[in-house]
C-alpha cells in the first residue's frame, strides 16, 4: 500500500494511477457552462486521444448513465447523474447539515442570501445556502467554485492560512485565473490579506456581479482551525436601506460564532 505521503497531491505515486480511470474523469471536466454539449471529435481533442480512443471513454460513461448522446445532433452532455455525485459530497460534508438552521436564521434577519463556504485548494466552494422569502437574491448556486481571492468568504478564509499554503494558493491563482478574476500582484495580495486578517472579517462589493455586496466571518473548529467562512450577499441598495456594513457584521458575526460553538470551538 502507498504511505501517506506517497497519496498527497505534493507527491503522487504513479504506480497506482489507473490511466483509464483518469482519462474518464477527464472527460466528464470537458463540459463547461459556455458550452455544454460537444461532438465526439471535439471531446478526442480536448482529451489528447484518437477518435477510437475517446469513443472507447465516451461509450463507457454514456453506458453507465454519467453522459447521454442526441441522435438529432450527435452531441454529448452530462446527465443529472454528475449531478448526484455533487450533491452527494455536499451533503456529506458535516460542517452543511450544522449551518443549515443558523444559515435560515440569518437569511430571515438580513433579507440577504447566507452562504458557508469552504476553501478547497485555490477556490471558494459554496455548501450550503438560505436564501430570502422575498426580493432580489444571488444567483450563486451550491456546489459554486470561485477564485478565493474574488470572494468576501474566499478572501478570510485566506487570511488565516498558513505562508506555506498561501504561497501554493497564490501560484495556482497567477497562472488559472485571468481578465476581471486575475489574481493581483503579490506585493498587493499580501497587504490585502493582512488587512483582511487584521479585521477579522471582509465587507466586498462583488466583481463577479456587480451591485451585489457580501460580508463574511471566519467559521473555526474545536482547534481553533479556520475551517470555513459563513456570508450574507445582498443588493447593495438593500444593504444601504438596512444600514450597510455596520448592519449586517453583527449579524454575520454571531452566526459565525454559533456554527463555530456547535463544532466545538471554545474561543
Amino acid at each position: 500500500m502507498p504511505s501517506r505521503t506517497e497519496q498527497t497531491s505534493d507527491r503522487i505515486d504513479l504506480r497506482y494511477i489507473v490511466p483509464g480511470l483518469s482519462r474518464g474523469l477527464a472527460v466528464l471536466q470537458l463540459f463547461p457552462r459556455s458550452k455544454p454539449a460537444k461532438t465526439l471529435a471535439e471531446l478526442a481533442a480536448g482529451l489528447g486521444l484518437s477518435r477510437s480512443a475517446a469513443y472507447r471513454l465516451v461509450y463507457t460513461l454514456e453506458a453507465d448513465g454519467f453522459i447521454a448522446r442526441d441522435s438529432e445532433t450527435r452531441r454529448y452532455r452530462l446527465t443529472s447523474k454528475v449531478l448526484d455525485l455533487g450533491f452527494e459530497y455536499l451533503h456529506a460534508q458535516p460542517i452543511t447539515e450544522t449551518a443549515q438552521p443558523f444559515l435560515r436564521v440569518l437569511s430571515d434577519r438580513s433579507n440577504a442570501a447566507a452562504h458557508v463556504a469552504i476553501l478547497d485548494d485555490w477556490h471558494a466552494v459554496y455548501l450550503a445556502r438560505a436564501l430570502p422569502n422575498a426580493g432580489l437574491v444571488s444567483n450563486l448556486q451550491l456546489g459554486a467554485r470561485l477564485p478565493a481571492h474574488t470572494t468576501s468568504s474566499g478572501r478570510i478564509m485566506l487570511a488565516f492560512q498558513d505562508e506555506a499554503r498561501l504561497n501554493s494558493i497564490y501560484e495556482k491563482l497567477k497562472s488559472e485565473t485571468h481578465g476581471a478574476l486575475a489574481a493581483p500582484p503579490r506585493e498587493d495580495f499580501n497587504a490585502q490579506i493582512a488587512a483582511d486578517r487584521k479585521r477579522g472579517y471582509v465587507f466586498h462589493r462583488s466583481t463577479v456581479d456587480p451591485g451585489l455586496v457580501s460580508l463574511a466571518f471566519p467559521i473555526r473548529d474545536h482547534d481553533s482551525l479556520v475551517i470555513a467562512a459563513v456570508t450574507v450577499i445582498v443588493p447593495e441598495k438593500i444593504a444601504n436601506a438596512m444600514g450597510g456594513e455596520r448592519a449586517l457584521r453583527p449579524m454575520v458575526q454571531e452566526t459565525a460564532a454559533g456554527i463555530s460553538r456547535k463544532i466545538g470551538y471554545r474561543g
